[in-house]
């Protein structure tokens, strides 16, 4: 089926698969529009070129390749004036090909490559761009910081940017001023690191609508200068992912502010490392639209959780992972959404709270590296809920593999 889709496309001109070298890439006579190109790289360093000796029309070049070598060069700037859709993430480069930053009808660019410099200041140049997406590849833990220019900010068509671990520049940094323009219409953020969320931010991002963001706690650095508790004011977010976590010289870090604070129409939540005492969890168990939720690495500390009524109402996924947590008191009147409840690494957690056996909602609890009493209360859970009929419920037990 696939291969009389592959033949009826190229003979629609529609899209044409270039497999290895013995298929040819397009020719302009050909008015191929998509390029889709699986190609096995067998040396470690290769010269592909796609240039062509007029102006191609083709609009998109998308590349699924094997072997992918360290450094790969691509030719095809001065060809290639219409393309609008690059996505080259199974390509490592050597660098950043700054040639691509003539492709003014650029919409979506999808890199890997080695991150060993900032991102050139001519990206501002595509106009068009509504999608970066970069990833390091298999050094991103030697270079594994990307650094964006001020010029970012000079983009108002970005939609959504996408990176393993960035530095995106304060808006106000400039040193002569800047022609900085809203991002309104910006909607996913992805791994920028450290980044302050102070009133003119809220301002250029209005419509934000995923974020992801770690901070490393350096032991002077305040919390408050973060400005945490304006992620309230940014009211179309709907998925939040935070990770704190202490340099490698620190052994402690210190617990968030308890004025941290998250927009009513957030539905996806996680946190990691906050270290916030689980009787402030209200800030996030208030939430009227939270469906999915996961605190990871102490995101809340304290030997005892007790929820109060009424919260987590719409909770339908819950995950715990490395807590400290020892007694959680549930009862019918908590989690009435609740389908699944994930529970890794807790080996202080004496068991799951019996009251989780009268919610009909849930369908399955899954437990990793957990104690045996814990195992045995969700075996208990599952009982009783056989008992009322709830035939489909599950409990997955899982451990680290061990060699001894």
């Amino acid at each position: 089926m696939r291969a009389l889709c592959v033949i009826k496309a190229k003979e629609e001109k529609f899209l044409q698969v270039v497999n290895s070298d013995v298929d040819q890439f397009p020719k302009v006579t050909d008015n191929l529009r998509h390029v889709s190109i699986h190609k096995d790289f067998k040396y470690q360093s290769t010269r592909f070129s796609l240039e062509q000796d007029h102006d191609s029309p083709v609009r998109s070049v998308i590349f699924f390749c094997r072997n992918s070598p360290n450094y790969v060069s691509l030719h095809f700037i001065t060809s290639f004036r219409l393309l609008r859709v690059l996505d080259a993430l199974t390509i490592r480069f050597d660098e950043f090909p700054v040639e691509i930053v003539e492709l003014f009808n650029l919409r979506y660019i999808a890199l890997t490559y080695w991150i060993k410099n900032s991102f050139p200041a001519s990206i501002s140049k595509l106009c068009n761009l509504e999608t970066l997406i970069v990833n390091p590849g298999k050094f991103r833990e030697v270079f594994n910081t990307s650094f964006l220019p001020l010029e970012i900010w000079e983009m108002p068509r970005l939609r959504h940017l996408l990176f393993v671990r960035s530095f995106l520049p304060y808006p106000t940094d400039a040193l002569n001023g800047g022609n900085f323009i809203p991002l309104k219409n910006l909607q996913t953020l992805s791994n920028v690191i450290n980044f302050r969320w102070t009133k003119e931010v809220l301002e250029m991002m209005p419509n934000l609508k995923k974020l992801v963001i770690s901070y490393e706690h350096d032991g002077r650095t305040e919390w408050s200068s973060y400005c945490f508790e304006n992620f309230v004011y940014l009211h179309q977010l709907e998925i939040l992912k935070c990770f704190f976590f202490a340099k490698s010289y620190l052994k402690y870090q210190d617990p968030l502010p308890v004025n941290f604070a998250f927009p009513p129409e957030l539905k996806r939540l996680t946190l990691s490392g906050c270290r916030i005492a689980w009787e402030n969890i209200s800030i996030i168990g208030s939430l009227p639209k939270l469906e999915v939720l996961k605190l990871k690495d102490h995101a809340f500390e304290g030997p005892i959780w007790e929820p109060i009524e009424g919260e987590f109402s719409l909770l339908k996924f819950l995950l715990l992972e490395e807590t400290d947590l020892e007694h959680w008191n549930v009862d019918e009147t908590h989690f009435q959404s609740l389908k699944r409840l994930n529970l890794r690494y807790c080996y202080n957690l004496v068991k799951i709270p019996s009251g989780f056996g009268e919610h009909l909602s849930l369908q399955a609890i899954e437990l990793y590296e957990c104690s045996p009493s814990v195992v045995a209360s969700a075996e208990s859970i599952k009982d009783e809920q056989n008992d009322y009929g709830n035939d489909k419920f599950q409990v997955v037990v899982k451990y680290e593999r061990s060699d001894v």
